[in-house]
């Protein structure tokens, strides 16, 4: 199993595993920059209101669970 963060283990899954992405990305920065801008404005354009409902979600579940742990017992 992959220690790296979440993002790596996504972009493992993605990529075939003799592709080194993170080489290439080492290699060719400025590139590697300017296809994730253009991946993500895609996705956006694409799922926009999808993904700032789920962000939105998890920030609130975040919020729950940090408030509900101050206070030490489940309130919300």
């Amino acid at each position: 199993m992959s220690t790296g963060s979440a993002a790596d283990q996504v972009v493992d899954e993605l990529l075939p595993e003799e592709l080194d992405w993170s080489d290439l990305v080492m290699r060719y920065p400025k590139s590697s920059v300017a296809l994730a801008a253009l991946g993500g404005f895609l996705l956006g354009r694409s799922r926009g209101s999808e993904i700032v409902e789920a962000l939105s979600a998890f920030a609130v579940d975040r919020v729950t669970d940090g408030v509900n742990q101050y206070l030490g017992e489940k309130v919300l």
